[in-house]
């Protein structure tokens, strides 16, 4: 009886699970929403926090993105990862696009709308769109690869690898970004780049990855595999919750002070970068060869950026720039927006092709 009832239990948690995957993305657009008209709870979460004895503040967004991070690794397929590296080069080339090509758009339009559109409409959101320029590969994007029949191979190795790598990248990145921005901008860019080079980055980004890994040896294949369908349940209702909580702090300040015009322009520039980053994943996948399986990968990898971070970092440092954090709130959703558009574009190319 009571093996029955946990059975019954483990597949109402699983099918609870799938629904939470097929239907993310409306979710994300919810969770918006509710900040935007109740944004109370969500500043009361970012509120909780913890203050060691011989430490900083423990806040609650650091807690949920160590979260996220172990998840991630919890459930990264070593073996894979491993068979990639047979294949330096696309790592190597893909790492320079995912990187240089959206550092280099944000870089020529810190040049040029500040001349097109006005400094007061620009300023805030150059720098979250460099945030997130900056930000290494998002762990979501290993879903769209599944989904789409994509090599989850590549897809995970590029995840780990700017993940590792992102401590020496990023604030590299950001530095250079900083140079086509205005002082007030570059100063904002220079305390992201001390908060990502600091003990914040080895605390709450690589030590939860780390432990999520350990986690993964230690409980084998066999069980991850069992678990996985839980750990992604987490991963997402994690991911949620950080929008929301950040949301909560961007959105309300957004409807009462900033003009449509704003929120245009931001949605405009977040779906742009994605655009880039697929643009420069074809062209990649062109000029390599690759197979399709790989192609679809890198149009992944390349167009989404792990935002979660970037929330949390603007939201420790710039919590008083609203535009910063609408910038990458709207930049989680547009890319997961264009990452479906190109879903759906690539199955109906995959029909076409099979017709006789």
């Amino acid at each position: 009886m009571a093996s029955t009832l946990s059975s019954n239990g483990t597949k109402q948690l699983t099918a609870f699970a799938s629904w939470m995957h097929r239907n993310f993305l409306w979710l994300l657009v919810g969770s918006y929403l509710l900040a935007a008209v109740l944004p109370g709870p969500g500043l009361a979460i970012r509120n909780l926090s913890l203050t060691p004895p011989s430490g900083d503040k423990v806040t609650a967004p650091l807690l949920l993105l160590a979260l996220l991070l172990f998840c991630a690794a919890a459930v990264v397929e070593w073996s894979q990862v491993r068979n990639l590296m047979q294949r330096p080069g696309i790592l190597f080339l893909g790492l320079i696009a995912i990187w240089v090509v959206p550092g280099t758009l944000v870089g020529l339009l810190g040049w040029a709308l500040p001349y097109l559109l006005g400094e007061y409409v620009t300023t805030g959101m150059m720098v979250g769109l460099a945030l997130v320029a900056a930000m290494p590969v998002a762990n979501s994007s290993v879903a769209w690869t599944q989904n789409a029949q994509g090599n989850v191979a590549v897809s995970l190795g590029l995840i780990v690898l700017t993940i590792v790598l992102s401590p020496l990248a990023t604030p590299q990145l950001l530095n250079l970004m900083g140079l086509a921005l205005s002082h007030q901008e570059t100063d904002q860019c220079q305390k992201l780049v001390t908060k990502f080079s600091g003990s914040f980055f080895m605390i709450w980004v690589i030590l939860p990855s780390l432990a999520g890994g350990i986690a993964n040896r230690l409980a084998g294949p066999r069980r991850i595999e069992k678990s996985k369908g839980y750990i992604r349940m987490v991963s997402a209702m994690t991911l949620l919750t950080l929008n929301y909580t950040n949301a909560s702090l961007a959105m309300p300040k957004v409807f009462h002070d900033e003009g449509t015009k704003i929120v245009l322009v931001s949605a405009v520039l977040a779906i742009l970068l994605s655009l880039i980053g697929m643009l420069s994943a074809w062209l990649l996948s062109r000029w390599m060869r690759l197979g399709n399986e790989s192609r679809v990968s890198l149009i992944f990898g390349f167009s989404m950026k792990h935002t979660g971070l970037a929330l949390v970092l603007a939201g420790e440092v710039l919590e008083t720039e609203p535009r910063v954090i609408l910038m990458i709130v709207l930049a989680t959703l547009l890319q997961h927006i264009t990452a479906g558009v190109a879903d759906w574009f690539l199955a109906r190319s995959a029909q076409i092709a099979a017709k006789p």
